[in-house]
């Protein structure tokens, strides 16, 4: 009886024992313990990108909490990750949440980057935090293979192009075009040189003759510059006479203008001329008469020139046989 009692005793005991246990197995794996107090925190992610529910929080590479589980948003697009953190680390609101690799293939977990502005207030039991996108590693492979495939086109384009010139520009042809072109070229430079040679030795030839042509030039623009200023004081000093002169001139041309127009009215002596018929005739009687008179006065004169006045005032009488005697001999 006693020993029935003692083995019930023992069995009851190792069932504690192992129940204790596996509280203590699960509370640890959920990162939740039993002897220190603390609070959690929801953790909005887009993409758990492979995290475990077990996997730790950390701070500067020192765990301060555990992930104790993950859920699906009902959207499907994003992920909220439950955590526990210890109670004596207290996070600033403005921390960044991201997550991130124990090396290039270790575990992931949760980094916690605390942010230089020490002005923001800590998370609270139950706070809810939008983390930072993770580093997907597909996303990058997927991203490299486009890259390769984008760059193994190039390259076939670039083969292609390479390919297109060695069959159109270096094809032999080509390359003849070239060499041809290259000597046509080589003579022009030649032909140029030889010209600019010539032209070296016309101007050092002719040296003495382009200086005095300098020359020459320089005294006839000096020569230029002087009539020119002589030219701008005679204008300057004759400009009243000229302007004088161009008002006797306008009012000379108005003085004609009204002759004209008094001639076209038939007023004074020549308007009457040019318009009354009588007056026209008179004018042309009279002149005829000058006429007369001025050649009967040129007749007198020549008389006179010639006989002399005596003569002509007294006229001697000839007889038949003086006059016979003063007949001229032949």
């Amino acid at each position: 009886m006693n020993e029935s009692r003692i083995g019930l005793k023992v069995g009851f005991f190792v069932a504690a024992g192992l129940a204790l246990l596996a509280v203590l197995v699960l509370s640890f794996s959920r990162g939740q313990t039993l002897f220190e107090r603390t609070y959690r925190l929801r953790i909005l992610l887009p993409n758990a990108a492979g995290l475990k529910p077990t996997a730790d929080v950390m701070m500067a590479g020192v765990p301060i909490g555990k992930a104790s589980s993950l859920e699906l948003m009902p959207d499907g697009r994003s992920v909220t990750i439950n955590v526990v953190i210890l109670a004596k680390y207290k996070i600033r609101t403005n921390a960044l949440v991201q997550i991130d690799a124990l090396g290039f293939l270790g575990d992931q977990y949760l980094a916690v980057t605390p942010s230089t502005n020490t002005d923001a207030g800590y998370w609270r039991d139950g706070a809810v935090v939008r983390g930072e996108s993770p580093f997907n590693m597909q996303e990058a492979v997927r991203s490299v293979a486009g890259l390769l495939a984008q760059a193994k086109q190039t390259m076939a384009d670039l083969d292609l192009a390479i390919n297109n010139i060695n069959r159109s520009v270096l094809s032999e042809q080509s390359l003849k075009n070239v060499s041809l072109t290259l000597s046509n070229l080589e003579s022009m430079v030649n032909l140029a040189r030889a010209m600019a040679q010539g032209a070296d030795d016309l101007i050092h030839s002719n040296t003495p003759v382009i200086n005095a042509a300098a020359s020459n030039l320089l005294s006839f623009s000096e020569k230029l510059n002087l009539m020119a200023g002589d030219l701008d004081n005679l204008v300057a000093t004759n400009t009243p006479t000229v302007d004088e002169a161009i008002r006797n001139l306008r009012d000379t041309s108005a003085s004609f203008k009204q002759v004209a127009a008094d001639l076209e009215a038939g007023k004074g002596l020549a308007g009457g001329l040019l318009k009354d018929e009588a007056m026209k005739a008179e004018a042309a009687t009279l002149i005829t008469n000058a006429n007369a008179l001025a050649a009967a006065f040129a007749t007198f004169g020549n008389n006179l020139n010639q006989r002399g006045i005596w003569r002509m005032l007294w006229k001697p009488k000839h007889t038949e046989g003086s006059e016979q005697n003063q007949a001229p001999a032949h």
